[in-house]
C-alpha cells in the first residue's frame, strides 16, 4: 500500500472486516522520489495503530531511463510474489478503483481496432502471477470519491498525494484529467460484457482442448478438428496451443490472427502438408489433424550458476541444485526442441534430458505459456486445460468463488 486514499481505504475496509492477525500490509518503495522511504514509514505507523503487520519491499536496482512506470509495475508485482511466497499469504489485494478502470479502458480504446477487443474487458478483478500469487481487486467497482467519503467518515483525511498522479508527462494522468473534465464516473457496461464473453469462450475452448488435443514426449501437439466445430473455438484453441508450444513473449498480433484464421478457412480435403509459422510455432496439416511444435530457430542456450534458477526458451523453468558447478541448458532431442543439460567436462558422461534431474542435480518444470507468468481469471479455464494437456500441476484456484462479479468491500458501505 502506498498511503494514498485508495490503499488507505482498502486497509481500513479490511480492518473492519477481518481480525488484524489475518492481515499483512505490503508497501513497495521504488526509490524513484525523494521522501519515498519516509512515506513507507508513515504507512507502517498507520498500520501499527490498527495492529496490522507491515513490511516495506524495496526496489533496489533496475530502474530504467525510459518506461519507468511499466518497469516499476513489473518490479512491484515481482517483489509481491516473492513476499507472498515467503509469508505464506493466501492472496494479495490491491486498491484499483473504478476510476483506474475507466482510465485503462480509455487508453486501450484508442489503440483497439475492434469494439470487442480482449483488452476492452479492462482490468480483471483477479490475476494470477507466476502461477502462485492471486492478486484480487475488491474496489474495482467503487469510484475514488466513495472511498474518500468512507475514510472521512472515520476521521481519516491525511492520505498521501503522489506527485506523479498529476504529472502530465504520463499518459494516464492526461487521460485522468480529460475524464475528470468530462465527468466520466460510470462503469463501462461493455467491459463487463466483454469479460463475461471471454470467460464463456474460454470454457468452450477448454472443453475442446480436453477432447481433441494430445501431446507426446517430444513436445509435439496434435489437434483434431472437424467442420462441425465452431470456428471461434478452434481458432482460440490454436492460439492457446501456439502460446504453449512457442513460448513467445507476446500473443500473436492482429496480422497473425488474420493469418491463422485464413489458414483454417483454406483447409481442403487434400491439404496434407500445408504449414504456417506463428508465435515461434510451426503448424502443419497431417491427415485429419494439425500438429504444432516449437520452431527450430532462435533456441538459445541458458547458463545457470550454482544454485541459480532461470527460464529456458520461455518454456521451461530450471533450477540448478548444485552448489559447485554451472549447469548449461540447450536444445536437444528430436529436432532440438526439448531441453538438454550438461555441466563442465567430467561431471556428466553424456548430455541428460529433463527426466534425468535426480542424476544431474537439477529440476526442470515445463511452463504453460504466458499463463505461467501472468493469468487473468477470465482465461483460467484455458490455462487449466493446457496444464492437463501437458501433464502439469493445475493452476491455483481463484480464492473468490464468483470472480467475474465481485462486490466491493461491504465495509465501504457501513455508515
Amino acid at each position: 500500500m502506498s498511503g494514498g486514499s485508495d490503499s488507505l481505504g482498502l486497509l481500513y475496509g479490511l480492518a473492519a472486516l477481518l481480525p488484524a492477525t489475518r492481515l499483512v500490509a505490503l508497501t513497495v518503495d521504488h526509490g524513484l522520489r525523494p521522501g519515498s522511504a519516509d512515506e513507507a514509514r508513515w504507512v507502517k505507523s498507520r498500520c501499527r495503530r490498527l495492529g496490522i503487520r507491515h513490511e516495506t519491499l524495496r526496489w533496489e536496482s533496475g530502474q530504467p531511463a525510459t518506461g519507468v512506470q511499466a518497469a516499476a509495475r513489473a518490479a512491484r508485482y515481482r517483489l509481491m510474489v516473492e513476499a507472498s511466497a515467503r509469508l505464506g499469504l493466501g492472496a494479495v489485494l490491491t486498491a484499483h478503483t473504478r476510476d483506474d478502470q475507466n482510465e485503462t479502458l480509455a487508453m486501450r480504446r484508442v489503440r483497439s481496432s475492434s469494439d470487442d477487443a480482449p483488452g476492452l474487458a479492462g482490468i480483471p478483478p483477479a490475476t494470477l502471477f507466476d502461477g502462485r500469487m492471486w492478486v484480487l481487486r475488491p474496489l474495482l467497482g467503487l469510484p475514488r470519491a466513495a472511498i474518500r467519503d468512507f475514510l472521512r467518515e472515520r476521521g481519516v483525511g491525511d492520505w498521501i498525494e503522489d506527485p506523479s498522479n498529476t504529472d502530465p508527462r504520463f499518459e494516464r494522468v492526461r487521460v485522468r484529467t480529460r475524464l475528470s473534465e468530462e465527468g466520466a464516473a460510470v462503469a463501462d457496461p461493455d467491459a463487463g460484457r466483454i469479460a463475461v464473453a471471454r470467460y464463456q469462450l474460454a470454457c468452450r475452448v477448454a472443453d475442446f482442448v480436453d477432447a481433441n488435443c494430445l501431446v507426446d514426449v517430444s513436445g509435439l501437439v496434435r489437434m483434431r478438428f472437424g467442420p462441425d466445430d465452431a470456428a471461434d473455438v478452434t481458432v482460440a484453441a490454436l492460439e492457446a496451443l501456439i502460446d504453449l508450444c512457442g513460448g513467445a513473449p507476446r500473443p500473436i498480433d492482429r496480422r497473425g490472427k488474420a493469418t491463422l484464421a485464413e489458414f483454417m478457412r483454406s483447409f481442403s480435403a487434400d491439404g496434407n502438408g500445408q504449414a504456417i509459422s506463428l508465435g515461434r510455432t510451426l503448424i502443419r496439416r497431417r491427415g485429419g489433424c494439425l500438429t504444432l511444435r516449437r520452431e527450430g530457430r532462435g533456441i538459445a542456450d541458458l547458463t545457470l550458476a550454482p544454485g541459480a534458477c532461470g527460464v529456458w526458451d520461455r518454456r521451461f523453468r530450471v533450477h540448478n541444485l548444485s552448489s559447485k558447478s554451472v549447469l548449461k541448458v540447450s536444445g536437444g532431442g528430436n529436432g532440438g526442441f526439448m531441453p538438454c543439460f550438461s555441466r563442465e567436462a567430467g561431471i556428466f558422461p553424456a548430455d541428460l534430458g529433463m527426466e534425468d534431474g535426480v542424476v544431474g542435480g537439477f529440476v526442470c518444470q515445463p511452463l504453460a505459456g504466458r499463463s505461467s507468468h501472468i493469468l487473468t481469471v477470465q482465461q483460467l479455464p484455458v490455462a487449466q486445460a493446457l496444464a492437463r494437456l501437458a501433464k502439469l500441476k493445475p493452476f491455483a484456484k481463484c480464492p473468490w468463488a464468483n470472480s467475474l462479479d465481485i462486490p466491493a468491500l461491504t465495509a465501504m458501505k457501513v455508515q
